[in-house]
């Protein structure tokens, strides 16, 4: 999603979702890049997250979330395990899934494999 794109609605995304503009809503994706001018705000799920731009509402990265230097974090987040670089910002609710938590897997459909020729019967 390019810089200046604005989307409002629910994302599902089978690989890298990569916002530079502005997303409202839910997202669902295995990885996440927030570039340094995306902004993102609503109800987040996904395996990695790497923020440099900014979030709101509620992120879930199941295995890892980083806030980079120019990102920041407003709500709540879960996570895996985390890395803040110097100057990243946090706040809100911040804690780690717990061990007997189940963490977050994208559903991704995958494509039906097209059906076999019908074959005729025999008598």
């Amino acid at each position: 999603m390019g810089e200046g794109v604005r989307i409002v609605g629910k994302l599902v995304v089978p690989g890298m979702a990569v916002v530079n503009g502005a997303l409202e809503g839910e997202l669902q994706a295995d990885e996440l890049l927030v570039g340094p001018r995306g902004v993102l705000t609503g109800q987040v799920k996904v395996r990695t997250a790497d923020v440099h731009g900014t979030t709101h509402d509620t992120i879930e990265a199941s295995e890892f979330l980083c806030v980079r230097s120019t990102g920041q974090v407003h709500g709540q987040a879960r996570y895996g395990e985390v890395e803040i670089e110097k100057g990243g910002v946090i706040r809100g609710a911040i804690a780690p899934f717990a061990g007997s938590e189940p963490p977050f897997v994208p559903e991704v459909k995958q494509p039906s494999a097209p059906s076999s020729p019908a074959t005729p019967a025999s008598n």
